[in-house]
């Protein structure tokens, strides 16, 4: 854990730090508070605090007694004569943790003749945090962003047209996975990893608790039972201390139980679909009690719930973070539709970047072959190449992921099911009572439905193939 808290301070003082040495933030600027720090970085105020230690030492921020931290007025930044690429990443980033760095080395083993400076924004504020470096005229020459940011861009216009550039590079990525990130025909932004939200189980507690682990056919009866027999008061105290099911509120997760029970979250949504979706939710966490409802992952984490819905993406980070056990992929037990969510990592070049051809020369290391294979055996990383994800990831995992044979079947991205991101807004909103066991499902189903009614209908998304 020691270990764990010196890599936290010591990211966010990287980060910092090239922030105000690329120009980002200027000398007199102020930085964010600590309060902000801790929140957007998702640290601690020790941690926090002694990354501010560590750049006042080095002369780079000034403490103002009652007003913040700013920059060093006096902070004079010399001109480099080396060229210097500059990648805007969200943070905080799985992906950009893990994978960015060796890309960035195998960059630079090709053009030691270029610097790269990678700055992380936090991603609540990214898109007006990126407007306003513009206005400055500080352009960014790669913008990596997550499929929920890309939603959000509104951009679009901003940003070069990769089909253009990378046509070949394209057409060896999972279909599936690279459209959605097109608009009016433009290819705007190319997906670097990907990963279906799919159902993870601690094989170590099924073992603890008797329980057979999850198979093929495995349905909804089945998931419940095996989460009624992990729920266990261990101490004896009256309290549960282990479940089967840990639960999220999050609309990057719940969604996929009701995708499986058919609702696609459009005007055509059949009411008695959601209804069923939702009383499963309220079945499991309080008239069964076999689930914990949790907006992050400790549960999972400290072997308190024996499953839960996740990605590849958010499991490598877990596993760097020396996770305490190996999990296993469950098949998706919640409905008769094999059905899901899809999230993904993606790279976007501005039109204004002034290392236009540097940008695309970066990506095309990025996606070479032998790199991909080198992550993802490392990481745990889906690629977006069919190739290297299905030549190292065994097939049951992939069947449990719904990917076979060069394709993914019956995923979506939440900008695909919602044209409008409000509306995720809106739906989230509504539920708090419901999540508390406040309301009856039938009677959120009816407000959801007068909501979704207003959504216009949406061709659904081909299969991959």
């Amino acid at each position: 854990m020691r270990r764990d808290n010196e890599f936290r301070y010591s990211r966010l003082a990287n980060i910092l730090r090239e922030q105000i040495m690329s120009g980002f933030i200027k000398p007199g600027e102020y930085l964010l508070s600590e309060n902000e720090l801790c929140k957007y970085y998702g640290i601690s105020r020790t941690s926090v605090r002694k990354s501010l230690e560590q750049l006042q030492k080095e002369g780079l921020i000034v403490k103002k007694v009652g007003q913040g931290t700013i920059v060093s007025p006096d902070l004079v930044i010399p001109p480099s004569e080396r060229r210097t690429l500059r990648i805007l990443a969200t943070s905080p980033s799985h992906y950009a943790d893990l994978c960015l760095g060796h890309i960035i080395e195998t960059f630079q083993s090709k053009f030691p003749h270029v610097d790269v400076k990678l700055l992380s924004i936090p991603s609540w504020n990214f898109w007006e945090s990126l407007r306003a470096s513009e206005e400055l005229g500080r352009y960014p020459d790669l913008v990596l962003v997550t499929d929920r940011n890309f939603a959000d861009a509104a951009l679009t216009e901003s940003f070069l047209d990769l089909g253009d550039h990378l046509g070949d590079l394209l057409g060896s990525l999972y279909p599936r996975v690279a459209l959605p990130f097109r608009d009016r025909g433009v290819q705007i932004a190319v997906p670097s990893t990907f990963s279906p939200v799919y159902l993870a189980y601690n094989p170590d507690l099924f073992a603890r608790f008797g329980v057979e682990e999850p198979a093929d056919g495995w349905d909804k009866d089945a998931f419940v039972e095996a989460s009624r027999r992990l729920t266990a008061d261990l101490d004896g105290d009256g309290i549960v201390d282990t479940y089967g099911f840990s639960l999220s509120a999050l609309f990057s997760r719940w969604p996929v139980v009701a995708l499986q029970n058919g609702v696609k979250f459009d005007s055509f949504s059949n009411r008695d679909d959601i209804v069923r979706s939702l009383n499963f939710f309220h079945d499991v966490l309080y008239r069964e009690r076999v689930a914990t409802l949790s907006r992050g992952s400790r549960p999972f984490l400290h072997e308190k719930a024996a499953m839960t819905l996740t990605t590849t993406i958010e499991m490598a980070g877990w596993r760097s973070d020396q996770m305490p056990f190996e999990s296993k992929i469950a098949p998706l037990p919640f409905g008769p539709h094999q059905s899901t969510l899809l999230v993904a990592n993606a790279f976007m070049v501005p039109k204004e970047s002034e290392e236009r051809e540097l940008a695309l020369s970066f990506l095309r290391v990025a996606f070479d072959p032998a790199l991909q294979r080198r992550l993802t055996e490392e990481t745990g990383f889906l690629s977006c190449m069919p190739g290297v994800t299905e030549a190292v990831w065994d097939a049951a995992s992939l069947s449990g992921l719904n990917i076979s044979k060069g394709r993914i079947e019956n995923g979506y991205f939440l900008h695909e099911l919602f044209a409008d991101v409000d509306t995720i807004e809106e739906l989230g909103a509504e539920m708090e009572l419901f999540w508390g066991g406040l309301e009856k499902a039938e009677s959120l189903a009816d407000r959801m439905t007068g909501i979704l009614n207003k959504v216009p209908h949406k061709a659904n998304p081909a299969s991959d193939g």
